[in-house]
């Protein structure tokens, strides 16, 4: 079977998820480990099983990897999987659970077969905590402990979910 594992990453968390699921896919199968720009959505043609990895922004997909998955031809013969990583101790679990949806949101739209979604928490970055903090209104010592939580994700643990994943995937 031929996979292709996709992702876009910022901080590197999705980049880490997508490496240990091309990692499992690699033992038994023809798996490609490409970032979200080096495809298009006609390049899921030539694979039978497709992973697309994407963080959760604001609730939802990252912009990429939502024109990706709209830009996806009706009736791709691949089986496609999702997977992201999010910061929920700094957000509701409805903000990635909403991202989750989408992916099969997408596969039910296009006709696709759709092979479930894995999430992961990941670090946010630091760039936008202030902001997050802010929009959160948590107090400094809350914050610090949320992002205890987030820190030191996504880790070896997450990566041996993530591979169980892809065995339950690909079968």
């Amino acid at each position: 079977m031929k996979v292709l594992v996709t992702y876009f990453s910022q901080t590197g968390n999705t980049a880490q998820i997508a490496k240990a699921i091309h990692e499992e896919a690699s033992k038994n199968h023809e798996a490609d480990l490409k970032a979200l720009e080096e495809v298009s959505p006609d390049t899921l043609a030539s694979y039978q099983t497709a992973f697309i990895g994407t963080p959760i922004h604001a609730g939802g997909l990252a912009a990429a990897a939502k024109e990706f998955l709209e830009a996806l031809p009706q009736g791709a013969s691949c089986t496609l999987a999702g997977f992201v990583t999010h910061a929920s101790s700094a957000y509701e679990s409805a903000s990635f659970e909403k991202g989750l949806a989408l992916f099969r949101e997408a596969c039910q739209a296009k006709n696709i077969a759709f092979a479930g979604t894995f999430d992961c928490q990941g670090r946010l970055a630091k760039a936008i905590q202030p902001m997050v903090q802010k929009a959160r209104k948590l107090s400094d010592e809350d914050w610090a402990k949320r992002m205890a939580d987030t820190d030191p994700h996504p880790n070896a643990e997450d990566e041996d979910k993530a591979r169980a994943f892809a065995r339950q995937v690909l079968g």
